[in-house]
C-alpha cells in the first residue's frame, strides 16, 4: 500500500505491511478487503501471510472509505476476492465475491 493520506480514514489491519491495529469503533464505517497473492511471490506470500492479503480499513465517512476504494481501484482490483463496506450496526452497505 502506498502512503496516500485520506482524511477521515484509519488503517487498522493490513497483514502485508506488518499493520495490525485494535479495532477502533469512533470510525462507524468499515471496509475489509481479501485479495490473492500477486502472482510472482504465491509461495514465498502464503508462508508468510496464509495465502492472503487482508486489508481492514475505518473511516469517518462512507465517502472517504469511497476515496480509498478508489485510490486503490479496490473495486476492479484483478486479485480481489472480496470486498464488504459495512456502516452503522454492522450493516453491510456493499459487498463484492469473486
Amino acid at each position: 500500500m502506498s502512503n496516500k493520506v485520506i482524511p477521515g480514514i484509519k488503517l487498522i489491519k493490513h497483514n502485508a505491511s506488518g499493520v495490525d491495529l485494535p479495532d477502533d469503533t469512533s470510525y462507524p464505517f468499515r471496509l475489509e478487503a481479501n485479495l490473492r497473492p500477486p502472482e510472482f511471490m504465491i509461495m514465498a506470500f502464503i508462508g508468510l501471510f496464509g495465502g492472503s492479503e487482508i486489508i481492514i480499513v475505518r473511516g469517518m465517512t462512507q465517502k472517504a472509505l469511497g476515496e480509498f476504494i478508489k485510490a486503490y481501484n479496490l473495486r476492479t482490483h484483478p486479485r480481489l476476492r472480496q470486498l464488504t463496506i459495512t456502516g452503522l450496526n454492522g450493516k453491510i452497505l456493499e459487498e463484492i465475491k469473486r
